[in-house]
């Protein structure tokens, strides 16, 4: 069999290699997204008030309040996030318009994002319990890093991540107010918020 006979078969499978490999390639996606709270949205709301808004690709949001009274009462919230997303981000976009939440008395938790990989917490505790009350550290989600494809190069150029409040939103609030907002690709955020009043205090 001669050496040109040997070359065309190595030829035609070194072909078959490069498209099998254009075809991973192209099964990443691009993530767009738009989350958008509108406006007047929540207001006049009273209690707890938890809210998660998401557009795109593999994010994690939580939300957690433990009330804790008494002498043998407990309060304790935990979480561990994560997140893994292969895509290329394009024009992500995160919006909280006019006058939302607004006039709210209460716990008011907002996770917003947009994109691929964010994660997001918000915890409270409340109680008379000293010790015994207590959030885990924050550093527990930021340790967990979210994985994730690179902002990439979508079509039409470089994706743009945005995120707006507006003046109006958040006025006239009594109360504990969290709030994440993330645009974009493999952010991480949280709040956290522990009250610890002596014994006997009411909560009104």
């Amino acid at each position: 069999m001669s050496a040109r006979m040997l070359r065309a078969p190595l030829a035609l499978a070194l072909l078959a290699a490069f498209a099998a490999h254009g075809a991973v390639a192209q099964s990443t996606p691009i993530v767009s997204g738009n989350a958008t709270i509108s406006t007047g949205a929540g207001n006049g709301a009273t209690g707890a008030i938890t809210i998660n808004e998401t557009a795109g690709l593999d994010n994690a949001q939580s939300n957690q309040l433990a009330l804790g009274t008494g002498a043998l009462g407990a309060g304790y919230v935990g979480l561990t996030q994560s997140a893994t997303a292969h895509a290329h981000v394009g024009d992500t976009t995160t919006r909280i318009d006019g006058s939302a939440f607004s006039n709210i008395s209460g716990a008011l938790m907002v996770n917003q994002s947009a994109g691929a990989g964010n994660l997001q917490r918000n915890s409270t505790v409340l109680g008379t319990l000293g010790a015994e009350v207590r959030a885990v550290s924050d550093t527990e989600l930021s340790e967990t890093a979210p994985g994730h494809g690179g902002p990439g190069l979508p079509v039409g150029g470089r994706g743009v991540p945005e995120a707006s409040i507006s003046g109006d939103a958040f006025k006239h609030i009594s109360g504990i107010v969290q709030v994440n907002q993330t645009s974009g690709a493999g952010n991480a955020t949280a709040n956290s918020f522990v009250l610890r009043p002596p014994a006997g205090t009411l909560f009104n």
